[in-house]
């Protein structure tokens, strides 16, 4: 009689690394003050600055489409929020008036990194305005791929050890019975700027910029493998 299988459990992982191909610059329109409605005009006016750059830069389509053809594809301006705080003078006794802070957070995704150093340079001349990063991405169709190819890696790198396990314990004919997804991720690495063009500048002219070079991204994945290990009849 044929003894029971050994069940081997292994997690495959795997990584494929590629160059980004779009880019998300965070940042927020902000400031503070004990007059709430200056506070906030401050805050407002420099949205409205920032959106009037952004629409010349998302040239639409007949239909209201973004054209493909722009170097910015996507913009998204946050609900202006206001929060007041308690103000307290050198004795720590609370004074009658408040600190009022005002925020808008603003995420540009462009496609074109030249349009992207020049808008930096313009936004950091700009009062009121805090550059928080980038995310570095890839387009959805390219990313789907790669998770896929990093899944099989992942499923390939699973089916080597157990095969390997497999031999060392004299059990040869190895079987996948179970095959679950684990973990998938997208990590985005978040640097200001990679190379300096012109840092002083405030014009918004093509050629005057920050020449950004896009950052590597990985995509990752990690399968949960279960395998029967058995001896050939």
């Amino acid at each position: 009689m044929a003894s029971p299988p050994t069940l081997i459990h292994i997690q495959g992982h795997a990584t494929i690394t590629t160059t980004a191909q779009r880019a998300v610059l965070n940042l927020a329109a902000s400031d503070t003050g004990s007059d709430k409605d200056q506070v906030s005009g401050h805050v407002v006016s420099t949205v409205n600055e920032i959106q009037g750059d952004l629409d010349q830069l998302c040239p639409r389509l007949e239909n209201g489409d973004i054209s493909p053809a722009a170097p910015v594809s996507f913009y998204s301006i946050a609900s202006l929020s206001i929060s007041a705080a308690d103000e307290y003078n050198g004795k720590g006794v609370r004074l009658e008036k408040k600190r009022y802070s005002a925020n808008s957070n603003i995420a540009i995704h462009f496609r074109d990194f030249a349009c992207l150093g020049q808008m930096v340079v313009r936004l950091s001349s700009m009062p009121h305005v805090e550059l928080r990063g980038i995310d570095w991405q890839l387009e959805d169709g390219r990313k789907a791929e790669l998770d896929e190819q990093a899944r099989l890696k992942a499923l390939q790198h699973a089916i080597s050890r157990a095969q390997a396990y497999g031999t060392k314990i004299g059990r040869d004919k190895v079987t996948c019975v179970k095959i679950e997804d684990v973990q998938d991720s997208w990590p985005m690495g978040r640097v200001m700027q990679t190379k300096r063009k012109v840092t002083s500048s405030a014009t918004f002219e093509v050629g005057v910029g920050i020449e950004f070079e896009p950052q590597l991204v990985e995509v990752n994945a990690t399968l949960a493998v279960e395998f029967h290990a058995e001896n050939y009849l």
